[in-house]
């Protein structure tokens, strides 16, 4: 059976790029109808936190995966020393008892010399009385493995082809720290191996990685997994993304209202393509058609706009009112509007899910059909103050009557414009600044729809009080 794993560390906040990997062996175990892990890669103690961990397994879960076990390392410590304990009694490693100073030293003269630097296997050979001698004398040592010089370690990627690194290229390195603490390329395999993952699917970042890897497979005789790296993501500009290019990590897009099934669409047809004429799919769909055959070789562009355009559709065309609803609610909270009537707060969402792509931008937009007092902007201020705007007022709260609606509204818009002669933008901007606050913004029309006529007579009657202390 497929078996994959998705394995972060828990040192930050998951990255745009490490959620595309996620989101590619989520759709490949489903696919095959296969296995997925969540395992948490939290061996770094000093960078590793429960904050962070916590933080990824709730933007996965937003994301819309899910997986079927899961593990930290940090609490497989002991599998990981008896395995390295046996790779030392079979003679594969050995301690080293190098300072840092040493390993600087050796550092600083490859740096002379030109050459790429790599351990020198001074501790390689040392007798076992030596070793004995060092230890009773306390001296902090790790532990290498035993890398054979000069061998081409050969493996073939699903999408690069046949990958070859020298071992001359890195040396003995360490599987374990002088603190006792096992390092990624070690426990990664162990856990892999017991775990029976048959694919492993990550970032090109890895493929330097994966040379030692295979050499501690076949130091402990486990089947090797086959390999996809995946080519990473960049910024418009095709430099790798960071923060530079603005925000990169899952839970900014959570946090500014991205609608989570759009961005799960982004990020999955983001380098690979289902071959078909359309960009809206759900997720069932892309478990359907995916292949990562298909995967594009070439590193793939992230652009902000067109995933902001998607979430606008998610919104528009997609989200049923109960879910959109729910998606809103916590924004609309934390707005502060008023959440009395859940039917009234789900009509004015269906009226004006047009006018917004995100949740964040709906907060503002909403702002004056959800929240009682609303707060009026300079250029609003600056147009109620002319004497047009004095007029268009009065003559609508003479026209309007008990009742206001969109046909209302456009009927007196006509009729101010026929008998005061007011251009219609000015009508329309001195009625969306007393309603609003803003020149900007949902439809008069629509408003006049959701919001009771007793609102619109307060606040044109405000309007005119900002026209009267201009005078």
């Amino acid at each position: 059976m497929v078996c994959v794993r998705f394995a972060p560390s828990p040192t930050g906040y998951l990255h745009l790029g490490n959620a595309r990997v996620a989101i590619f062996n989520y759709l490949f175990a489903r696919h095959n109808g296969g296995k997925l892990i969540l395992r948490i890669e939290d061996t770094d103690r000093e960078r590793s936190t429960k904050e962070f961990e916590e933080s990824i397994v709730e933007d996965l879960r937003w994301l819309g995966i899910d997986w079927d076990e899961f593990y930290r390392q940090s609490e497989r410590f002991d599998i990981y020393r008896e395995y390295a304990e046996r790779l030392l009694r079979e003679g594969r490693a050995y301690e080293c008892f190098c300072t840092p100073e040493d390993l600087e030293r050796e550092r600083e003269e490859a740096e002379k010399k030109g050459i790429p630097y790599r351990y020198s296997g001074k501790c390689r050979d040392l007798s076992n009385e030596e070793r004995k001698r060092l230890k009773e004398k306390g001296v902090s040592y790790t532990v290498r493995l035993r890398v054979p010089p000069n061998r081409d370690v050969s493996f073939k990627d699903r999408l690069r082809g046949f990958v070859s690194i020298n071992t001359d290229d890195f040396g003995d390195f360490i599987i374990v720290r002088s603190d006792g603490s096992p390092t990624y390329n070690f426990v990664v395999v162990i856990d892999d191996a017991l775990m029976g993952v048959t694919h492993v699917i990550r970032g090109e970042d890895h493929l330097s990685n994966t040379p030692k890897q295979i050499l501690i497979y076949e130091a402990f005789g486990f089947s090797i997994p086959e390999f996809i790296h995946l080519p990473v993501i960049l910024g418009e500009d095709r430099s790798k993304l960071s923060k530079r290019h603005g925000a990169v990590s899952v839970r900014s897009y959570r946090e500014e209202g991205y609608v989570p099934e759009a961005l799960f669409n982004y990020l999955a047809t983001l380098g690979w393509n289902p071959s078909e004429e359309r960009e809206i799919f759900t997720k069932e769909e892309l478990i359907r058609m995916f292949n990562i055959d298909d995967i594009s070789k070439a590193p793939a562009v992230f652009n902000r706009e067109k995933l902001k355009w998607m979430s606008g559709i998610y919104i528009r065309e997609v989200l049923d009112i109960d879910t959109l609803y729910r998606y809103a609610l916590p924004f609309i909270k934390e707005a502060g509007f008023d959440l009395t009537d859940e039917d009234y707060v789900k009509r004015v969402l269906e009226k004006t899910k047009d006018s917004f792509e995100t949740f964040a931008e709906m907060t503002e937009r909403l702002n004056p059909l959800l929240k009682k007092e609303i707060n009026m902007s300079e250029e609003a201020l600056n147009l109620l103050r002319t004497e047009e705007s004095r007029v268009v007022i009065e003559a609508f709260l003479e026209k309007m009557g008990d009742n206001i609606n969109s046909q209302d509204v456009k009927r007196i818009a006509k009729e101010i414009q026929k008998e005061k002669g007011i251009k219609p933008k000015i009508i329309w901007q001195t009625l969306r600044a007393c309603i609003t606050g803003k020149l900007e913004g949902v439809g008069v029309d629509i408003i006049a729809d959701l919001l009771p006529p007793e609102i619109w007579k307060e606040r044109l009657q405000k309007g005119l009080m900002y026209v009267s202390s201009s005078k």
